[in-house]
């Protein structure tokens, strides 16, 4: 389990719903994310831009328990005077209500912001040989694309194998959650 650190109030924990009283991964906070953004394009309206392909897809196989997901953001870069760049997810739903919290590891404006970065720190987790004992690489791809048009104009791109567990809830039912497969 890679830990996480919640903010208080966020919309997303990374805390088990079937052990709430469990420190909360990073694992089940990037599939609660992920989740979560789905949920949305489902319920709410895109915003209307030129130019933006946002997409998720997510689909579970319960036999073998992976969810594979596709996902692409609209993203904007910024270059700051030292050179350095930056990238920055803007939502592309009207009317989300997603808030990373405060206090805790993840700042992010946005829930596109906040997936973004957290597919970023898990492949960042998953290539350290110490955090993933098994040598697991579900993260099959994660970059940046930068648009013909300029570095306005660019999008992040995700594939992953999702490894996810049926939990039983306390009070009755189950939910899909996102396997602990990091350290």
């Amino acid at each position: 389990m890679a830990p996480h650190t919640p903010g208080t109030g966020a919309t997303v924990t990374g805390v088990s719903q079937g052990a709430p009283e469990a420190p909360a991964s990073k694992e089940r906070y990037v599939y609660g994310l992920l989740a979560r953004l789905e949920q949305e394009e489902n319920l709410l309206t895109k915003i209307t831009a030129t130019e933006r392909s946002d997409s998720i897809g997510i689909t579970v196989n319960l036999s073998t328990r992976v969810a594979t997901v596709s996902l692409v953001l609209n993203c904007q870069t910024i270059a700051g005077p030292t050179g350095q760049i930056t990238k920055s997810a803007t939502h592309y739903l009207a009317g989300s209500t997603f808030t990373s919290g405060t206090g805790g590891s993840v700042t992010a404006p946005n829930l596109t912001q906040a997936v973004m970065q957290g597919i970023i720190d898990l492949k960042i987790i998953e290539l350290i040989t110490a955090r993933n004992p098994g040598g697991n690489t579900y993260i099959r791809r994660c970059q940046f694309v930068v648009g013909s048009s300029g570095i306005n104009n660019c999008t992040f791109n995700a594939e992953l194998e999702f490894p996810v567990e049926v939990v039983q809830l306390p009070g009755g039912g189950s939910i899909i959650e996102g396997k602990n497969w990091l350290t």
